[in-house]
């Protein structure tokens, strides 16, 4: 046996190897095996306790502890009484020698251990535990121990309240119990220590400024007029002083385990005024801070490095704003604690007016702790979305008073995040007024119907009625002006706030040229952010935020279309700057009222109709001057410049786009009412002279694309009869079918010939069938095509040729589509090259398709026909082409997108005999060989494919006709027999999703296939069918394969799958009644009650723990189809073919678990009944070999 010297020799010198960065990972596993059997040998502990006090080295001091933590959690039961008391004994007095020679994370590690011996022993084995944390703790310690028992207090809170390893139900109750016992003594010593602490560093301090501010006499403290009243001077001044290090220590931990305390105590009587008081003194230091360099405070060299990365005042001050924001947090708060909600309220708000004192509010909160402001955020925030309601309701709160702080301290914000994230809170209390303001609508409308109700029936009507209608008329009529006057404002500040002209110091460092992963720049995402609000606010005053943007655009327009851009050179160094930011402003006012395009339809249409009108024409002004002007084109500007009259010209167009949904409203109108469509034409006019013109190849790519969706939209939601045969359209088309956009990137292009296809196929609105002309139209869409695809189509030329010499098959007579197939495919394959230089053509015509094809998913059957007979040329040569193209991912990935597009949108028109067709081709495809190969090895473009294929199966098994019912049973064949054992031992979810989806789909959507009316399955004599007194299921094996493979989906690791799963499993259960078929049709199988094991098992095993609480309702969605059986069958035979537990704990496991009926009581049950199981099985593995149990 090596001595003890030889050991700590030893131990230091692996310790050291172990972390050293030159040891490879071999050596580590080695090492770790052998400290691993050094830890588990008997008496390790003796040893680890002794090298702990010999050694310096920190990582030999962690691995003692962790053999000691090793041994408290999984074998301390196993351990004799006096090698318990020693252990304890040793444990407090090595901490009591050691805690200020080692870092503070050992000790930490060192208290965390003691507080685990404590939740095993305390209070029967261990009495003095708590009483000797509270000892170190409190003044009678003395100060060397203070801080000490202030972390270990923590520590106890944190693994008491909620013991994170395995102990029994029982004893976690009783932990919780009797830790609520002392929570008077810990918030006592920690006011006491944040007291003491604060007489003995800060009196200097202006007793005035720090102390809290008084109610007013008499009032009471629900009493909210005083709410904002300042109270002496507003900021504390701070004079001399010197902080003694461990009065930092004692502070900051008191306040770190306040904080933890707050997580969990009931707000009771525990939190008293006079710790509310403490914490918001030291809540002030924060402010203080921003006042004054506090670290010329600060004398002792010693501290000058604790303070070096941060302001030890703001850090208090931050932990201070920690504990009010976890009380803030709780959004249950009993009645009694009301008054110290209003007193929390009070503290802070005096706080936040000291943040904006003064002339110049920004440059103290510029010098205030980024962390103390990120927390003093996250208290307004947790104010207004969970306990405005409550004090808003208070007559006496000082609401403009409130929000006028909120304002000054918005805007005065010098980072953009802090000025987003208050942006965040105005929005939780916009919504709060929208959602009050449609309430108090409701109830108006409510009480107004009853009203008028009372009046036709005179022998109800009384004087109550006539009160209620003035009340709530009065409610209604006093609510939206009582903030209107401060939210008009806001919207104000936040317009001015993103102009450039006024605010481009501060806008400038916002980035605009990195793009993030939704393609928006820096500036975009916070442009969007102010937009997004004052649309938000413009909800509720629709009129006053149209008339605050209508100044900025005219202005702005106005200097955009009056500048001589003709003669730059005549422009100064500062003109070309304004006119840059002008620029700018305008392209922001664009996009504004671009947003809020919704204010001016519906009912709004004909109050704001001569001003939407007007609004739409400026657009259209702008638009039109930037086609005619080209200042893109311009190379005597800046580029900078350039740019920006890009960007107007972008938004000039984008602002177009939703305004097309007033021109189809005054289409309908004119409809309705008759009218002359001739203001309709006039705009529509218009609007093609500001998009036709920039759908060419010279023309900045933003600019054509932005046009390109607008005219989408005007084809789309217009509609107009009269549209397609305009004279700028018709030109249009002939120019794009000449080849106009063939240089357009292609998304560009497939948006315009998208739009085009629309307006021929799309029905016109309020038009009667017989005049919308579709032959004509259908025709016309022909033509289209076959101009756009030229190319592509001319590959069925070598088809037809093929077809026509069918002498050189050998092999016999073959269909002539199966001819046409095999000759092409051996065409191609002789000319490898043939094959290549054909992609781009295959690509650019299926991505056209696709786009066409799409835009009739929800269209009326007509237009699908007509997209059908147009595109089905390219639907065969495109089927064709599948085969060839087997072994190009990209091609064949391009491809099944777009019969999956053609699957969701023409499937009827298509036919089930079309459709057998192409299934047929893909079946003969995906081979179980090819499907392996592709799946296996993980190739992505492969793999989206596969799944593409599942999404079409999926979308024939959606179709209701008794024609697609027939490709059922192959359906299920491939995806449970060839696709399902493919992927069931593979760790990647790759085709899980999509194949688990269909076959939810077959479940849901093919049910009586399974489960036949008794009707049918007497008519079922091919002896699919088994019947009982429970019913009938036919194709048995099928449908147990389907849910083997739900239940495998348990066993693996991927928890999106898990969670998929249990959501199907769901709804079939509430929807189709499985649980019930699963249990009374297949009891012999026992399926049902398979699936309670394997979630019962998750639960043992804390796998996908996050899915706990989706486990436990799962598991009494399943049993509740019989709890008898699960309590007096299922259950014993659990426990029986349960490993690790005695016949005695057993036993007491099923007893403890009374049968329950509703789904609380139940969950209840189940997670005491697991969680003592597993406490079980540790308590027994911890115990020595050979231990005789009874």
């Amino acid at each position: 046996m090596a001595s003890m010297e030889e050991m700590l020799v030893g131990l230091e010198r692996i310790m050291t190897e172990f972390f050293h960065p030159s040891t490879s990972n071999k050596r580590k596993r080695e090492i770790e095996e052998q400290l691993n059997k050094f830890g588990n040998q008997n008496g390790a502990w003796k040893h680890c306790l002794e090298i702990f006090t010999k050694t310096n080295n920190e990582y030999v001091m962690m691995y003692c502890l962790s053999v000691l933590e090793n041994l408290v959690n999984k074998m301390w039961l196993g351990c004799d009484a006096n090698s318990k008391s020693e252990i304890r004994r040793n444990l407090n007095h090595i901490l009591m020698l050691q805690h200020k020679k080692v870092p503070m994370f050992i000790t930490n590690k060192l208290i965390k251990v003691i507080v685990d011996i404590g939740r095993s022993d305390w209070p029967m084995f261990y009495p003095d535990f708590f009483t000797g944390l509270l000892h170190l703790a409190s003044s009678s310690g003395g100060n060397d121990t203070r801080a000490l028992g202030l972390v270990a207090l923590r520590i106890a809170s944190e693994e008491l309240a909620s013991p994170r390893e395995d102990v029994s139900g029982q004893r976690k109750e009783e932990l919780r119990k009797l830790l609520l016992q002392q929570v008077p003594d810990m918030i006592a010593i920690i006011t006491e220590s944040l007291r003491v602490e604060w007489e003995s560093n800060f009196m200097q301090l202006n007793q005035s400024s720090m102390a809290t501010p008084p109610p007013s006499p008499g009032s009471g403290e629900s009493n909210l007029f005083d709410l904002f009243v300042a109270q002496g001077d507003a900021r504390p001044q701070i004079a001399n002083v010197t902080i003694p290090p461990h009065s930092l220590n004692i502070m900051k931990h008191a306040l770190e385990c306040l904080c933890q305390l707050f997580s969990w105590i009931p707000l009771s009587s525990s939190i008293t005024p006079d710790l509310l008081s403490v914490v918001f003194k030291y809540a002030r230091l924060g402010v203080s801070a921003a006042i004054q360099n506090c670290a010329r405070y600060v004398q002792r060299p010693a501290l000058q490095d604790f303070n070096k990365n941060g302001s030890t005042l703001s850090e208090l001050g931050c932990n201070a704003m920690m504990c009010i924001n976890e009380l803030m947090s709780r959004n249950c708060v009993p009645h009694n604690f009301e008054e110290y909600l209003v007193r929390i309220f009070r503290q802070t708000f005096h706080l936040l007016q000291q943040l904006t004192h003064g002339d110049n509010p920004r440059a103290s909160l510029d010098k205030l702790d980024d962390n103390y402001l990120e927390k003093f955020i996250e208290f307004l925030r947790l104010f207004v979305s969970l306990h405005f309601s409550r004090i808003e309701s208070n007559p006496s709160f000082p609401l403009l008073q409130f929000l006028t702080l909120l304002f000054k301290f918005t805007f005065h914000q010098t980072s953009h995040e802090h000025y987003i994230n208050c942006l965040d809170i105005w929005e939780v209390f916009v919504d709060y007024v929208t959602t009050k303001s449609e309430k108090s609508t409701e109830d108006k409308e409510y009480i107004l119907s009853r009203y008028k109700s009372s009046e036709h029936q005179h022998s109800n009507f009384d004087l109550s009625n006539t009160i209620n209608l003035q009340t709530i008329l009065m409610i209604h009529y006093s609510f939206i002006p009582r903030y209107k006057e401060g939210m008009i404002l806001f919207s104000t500040s936040i317009l001015q706030h993103i102009q450039f002209r006024f605010n481009y110091n501060h806008l400038s460092e916002l980035d605009n040229q990195t793009m993030d992963d939704n393609g928006h720049t820096e500036w975009e995402v916070y442009l969007i952010e102010n937009i997004e609000l004052v649309a938000k606010i413009g909800q509720l005053f629709p009129k006053d935020t149209v008339s605050l943007l209508w100044p900025i655009l005219d202005e702005t327009a106005s200097i955009y279309v009056k500048t001589n851009w003709s003669a730059p050179s005549n422009m100064d160094t500062n003109h070309l700057t304004q006119l840059q930011r002008t620029l700018k402003d305008l392209a922001m006012c664009l996009q504004a009222f671009g947003r809020i395009s919704e204010f001016f339809i519906g009912e709004q249409f004909h109050e704001h109709y001569e001003s939407t009108l007007t609004l739409i024409q400026k657009f259209q002004a702008i638009a039109v001057f930037g086609n005619k002007c080209h200042l893109y084109e311009t190379t005597n500007l800046p580029p900078a410049l350039v740019k920006e009259t890009i960007a107007v010209q972008v938004e000039a167009l984008a602002s177009l786009q939703p305004y097309t949904h007033w021109l189809s409203q005054l289409y309908s109108e004119a409809q309705h009412a008759g009218h002359s469509q001739a203001q309709l034409s006039q705009l529509l006019v218009s609007y093609m002279d500001a998009i036709i013109p920039v759908l060419g190849k010279q023309v900045p790519d933003k600019i054509v694309l932005s046009a390109a969706h607008t005219l989408l939209s005007v084809a789309t939601t217009v509609r107009a009869t009269f549209l397609a045969q305009s004279p700028s359209v018709q030109k249009l088309f002939q120019d794009v079918s000449n080849g106009m956009c063939n240089m357009l990137p292609m998304k560009t292009q497939s948006l315009i010939y998208r739009s085009l296809s629309n307006l021929l196929l799309l029905p016109w609105p309020n038009t009667p069938e017989s005049e919308q002309n579709w032959f004509e139209r259908g025709e016309s869409h022909k033509t289209f095509i076959k101009s756009l695809l030229t190319e592509y189509l001319s590959l069925n030329n070598s088809l037809s040729a093929l077809r026509e010499n069918p002498s050189v098959f050998e092999r016999g007579q073959l269909p002539i589509y199966g001819q046409g197939l095999i000759m092409f495919l051996y065409t191609f394959m002789q000319k490898p090259s043939v094959i290549f230089s054909a992609k781009p053509a295959i690509l650019r015509a299926v991505l056209i398709l696709d786009g066409i094809v799409e835009a009739m998913a929800d269209e009326v059957s007509k237009a699908r026909q007509l997209c059908h007979a147009s595109i089905d040329q390219c639907i065969v040569i495109s089927l064709q082409l599948f085969s060839i193209y087997i072994s190009h991912p990209d091609t064949i990935e391009v491809l099944m997108s777009f019969f999956h597009r053609i699957f969701s949108a023409l499937r009827r028109q298509i036919g089930p005999e079309a459709i057998a067709r192409t299934l047929q081709s893909f079946l003969s495809t995906f081979t179980p060989e090819r499907l392996q190969e592709t799946i296996l090895h993980e190739n992505a473009a492969g793999v989206r494919v596969v799944e593409k294929f599942i999404e079409i199966l999926e979308l024939v098994i959606e179709e209701p006709g008794n024609s697609f019912k027939t490709f059922t049973p192959s359906i299920i064949v491939l995806a449970v027999q060839q696709i399902y054992p493919i992927i069931c031992q593979r760790p990647s979810s790759d085709v899980k999703g999509v194949l688990f989806h269909l076959l939810h789909r077959i479940l849901s959507r093919r049910h009586r296939y399974f489960f036949p009316s008794p009707v049918i399955a007497s008519m079922l004599g091919d002896g699919s069918v088994n019947s009982s007194r429970s019913g009938s299921i036919a194709h048995k094996p099928q449908f147990l394969a389907i849910m083997t493979a739900f239940g495998q989906s348990f066993l693996q690791a991927d928890i999106n799958v898990f969670k998929q799963v249990l959501n199907i499993l769901e709804e079939l259960g509430s929807k189709q009644k499985l649980y019930d078929k699963l249990h009374f049709m297949l009891a012999e199988e026992g399926v049902l009650f398979q699936f309670v094991n394997v979630l019962i098992q998750a639960l043992i095993n804390k796998s996908h723990n996050l899915l706990q609480v989706c486990y436990t309702i799962q598991c009494f969605t399943c049993c509740s189809v019989d709890l008898d059986f699960f309590h007096s069958k299922f259950l014993q035979e659990f426990l029986q073919h349960t490993e690790g537990v005695t016949a005695d704990q057993k036993n007491i496991l099923y007893r403890s678990f009374q049968p329950e009926k509703d789904l609380p009581s139940f969950t209840s049950r189940l997670m005491l009944f697991v969680n003592d199981l597993r406490y079980f099985k540790l308590s027994n593995s911890s115990l020595p070999e050979g231990t005789v149990q009874f």
